[in-house]
This record gives C-alpha cells, structure tokens and sequence, in this order.
C-alpha cells in the first residue's frame, strides 16, 4: 500500500469521529415524544409511529445493506446523510400525524442505510490498514464521541425546550447538513471478494440462506442481539411520560437525557477493556438480565430519581453496539458484511415493530408501570430461550 492510500484510509477513522459527533446532535431526543403529543397525537399514535418507522426500516434494512456491499459503503452514507436531512425539515414543519409519518419513512430510509455501512466502512478500513484487531476499541472511541455529542445536545434541546419544543428541531438540521460534506470526504476502502452482480434477489436469498441457515452461530447470535436491541429499545418512548410520573420537571429533561448519552459513551469506549475480562459467554449472558432487571425497577419504584435505573439500558446500548457488531464482524466476510449487519438490524426492527404498539396500548388502557412489568417478564422468557440456543452452538 502507498503512503498517500495509507494517508487517505487512516483519515477516514478521524473524520469518521466527525461524522458521529454531527450525527449526535439531536437537541429533540429529551422532548420529541412531548413535541408529538403537543401536536394532537396520544401515546399509542406516538407508539404507532414508531412501530412505523421500525416496519419500514425492516423492508428497506437488507436492500440498503445489500446497495452498499455493491455500490460502496461511502456513496451509501452519503444518501443516508440526506434522507435524515430530509427528515429533520419534514419533522420542524409538521403538525399533524400524516405529516410526520412522512418524516418518519425518510428518517426509516436514513437508518436503514446507516445501519450495518457505518461498521463495515469502519471495519473493512481497518482491514485494508491491517488493523481489524483495533475495531473493538476504535468504533467504541467512535460511539463514545457521538454520545457525548448527544448529551451536551440533550442539555441544550431541554433548555431550547422551555421556550418551544419546535425549536429543538430547527437547532438539529445545521448539523445534519454538515454531515453531507463529511460523509462525501470519506476514502472508499476496499471490499474484499465483492458480491458477484447476478440478480438482486438471488443473492439477497444467497446472504439469508448463509447468515441465517448455514452459518448456525451466526444466527443465533443475531436472533439474541435482535431481542436485546428491541426489548432495551422499547423503554426509549416511554421515558419522558415516566419522568413526568416520577415528578421531574421538563426543563431537567434535557439533564437527564444527557446523562444517559454520558453512560452510554462511557461504556462505549471501554467496552473493549470490559469484554477482554469477562469473555464472550458472561457479556453475553449479562445483556437480558440486565434488560429484565431495569424494567422491575422501574415499574415496582417510582420516585424523583427512578430515572437514574434508565441507566442500565444506557449501559447495554453501549456495550452491545461495539461487542456484539464485533462478534458479527468476525463471524462474516467483506463480500456480505454490510447486507449482513443489517440482517442482524432486521431482526431487531422487526421485533420492535411487534411490541412497541402493544406497550403503547397497554400504558394507555392500563398503567406505564404495568407496561414496564410486562416488558420484563417478555424479556426474561424470550431471552432464556434464546440464550439456550447460544450455549448449543458455544457461543457462551
């Protein structure tokens, strides 16, 4: 390798710090679920939206991921860049339901195409500098910057919140317009063995038929990692009504999101120290009970600080996003790892699309703490079952 490509590839990890920290700056995350409701809409439309969104990113999560292992994971990021611009404007000018479902579809299409290319840019970067053995601790320093990012937006979005929820949106789209220029400035890595071009669908079948029949540890690892994104994914919509019920006062709203993205960033970047000492099975096994767990605490204890038990989802979405992409990475090949990254996204969008409107349902009809109390008992089931398929193929 030439020292200008070496030059070129060693680039892409500082501006990929970049590009997450732009991607961070969500100042409506503390308030987006009020912002809804402030618009007419109730807590199982809220939930409905999201089930949406996570719909259309399952039909649209293996295209994108198959569009970027054949058209680079660059021109990909690019278009993902847009659609959540798009998304962004669309969300700032809506009023009513129908308006910000269109929001939703190009923030789906935005994650769509995000999810999976950003670790098999990264990756597949570092594979061609012969560095692969560093992803661990280069993508959670990665994730650490951007949710850092996110909390000092989130202290600010609360405070933008006080003088209008609507604000917060406007504060967001100068950043996701910065994320194109960046997003464009990325050096195309090499991508080993590319996927010979002979029908889109066929070789659509050709990738679930590897990743999800033949390669067992593969599939179990990715049905495991989809059920503990979903169930630890689902409290997300439900935290700014359970911080009302707690009796926190909005303006802290922004605080406390903030705190969550500190947690979350701080778990990222030593992810990689925790894994080296607990091994595969015991960061494994952890995930679900740890999911579990946070659910009967939050239902069976309600006060001004219960928030502060949000903090373990936070935990295992920092965790999980760099171990686990890791174990997919390595059970996978540069001529699918994208398609497949998103198969394993798939997974997760699906499940959560199937359990997001029932607890929208259930916290309407009955009570949030009776929502939360049915999360945890889903999830412990779920997870056990799914943990036995693990121990089978020695995953844990």
């Amino acid at each position: 390798m030439t020292d200008t490509k070496s030059k070129l590839l060693r680039s892409n990890i500082w501006k990929f710090y970049l590009h997450q920290v732009f991607a961070g700056m969500f100042f409506y995350i503390p308030v987006n679920v009020l912002f809804l409701l402030s618009n007419g809409l109730n807590l199982t439309q809220v939930m409905i939206l999201q089930s949406i969104f996570s719909v259309a990113v399952v039909i649209l999560e293996i295209p994108t991921g198959y569009f970027a292992d054949i058209y680079g994971r660059k021109r990909t990021l690019v278009l993902a860049r847009i659609s959540f611009l798009a998304a962004m404007v669309a969300y700032s000018l809506g009023h009513n339901f129908a308006q910000f479902l269109i929001a939703e579809i190009f923030l789906a299409l935005g994650a769509a195409l995000t999810s999976g290319t950003t670790s098999a840019f990264l990756f597949d970067t570092l594979v061609e500098l012969k560095e692969e053995q560093n992803f661990k601790k280069i993508f959670g320093h990665a994730m650490f910057v951007g949710m850092i990012a996110a909390a000092v937006s989130s202290v600010l979005g609360g405070f933008v919140a006080t003088i209008d929820l609507r604000y917060t949106l406007y504060a967001s789209i100068p950043f996701f317009a910065l994320l194109i220029p960046v997003a464009l400035s990325f050096h195309e890595p090499a991508r080993h063995k590319l996927i010979f071009k002979e029908g889109y669908t066929r070789e659509i079948f050709r990738i679930l038929k590897v990743s999800l029949i033949e390669n067992e540890k593969l599939r179990w690892l990715m049905v495991y990692s989809g059920i503990v994104f979903a169930f630890n994914l689902s409290a997300a919509a439900l935290y700014q009504p359970y911080f009302k019920l707690s009796g926190l006062d909005i303006v802290y709203f922004g605080i406390v999101f903030a705190s969550f993205h500190i947690v979350a960033a701080i778990t990222s970047k030593y992810a990689y120290k925790l894994e080296a000492k607990l091994g595969q099975k015991h960061s494994l096994v952890m995930l679900i009970f740890l999911v579990s767990g946070s659910y009967f605490l939050m239902s069976n204890f309600i006060f001004l600080f219960s928030f502060s038990f949000s903090f373990i989802h936070q935990f295992i979405r920092g965790f999980k996003n760099v171990v686990v992409a890791d174990y997919v990475n390595k059970l996978t090949t540069s001529d699918m790892r994208a398609t497949v990254l998103s198969v394993e996204s798939f997974i997760g969008r699906l499940l959560i699309a199937a359990v997001i409107p029932f607890v929208g349902w259930m916290a309407d009809i009955y009570s949030l703490t009776q929502a939360l109390t049915v999360l945890a008992f889903t999830t412990l089931f779920l997870g056990i079952i799914i943990l036995a398929g693990l121990r089978k193929y020695r995953l844990i």
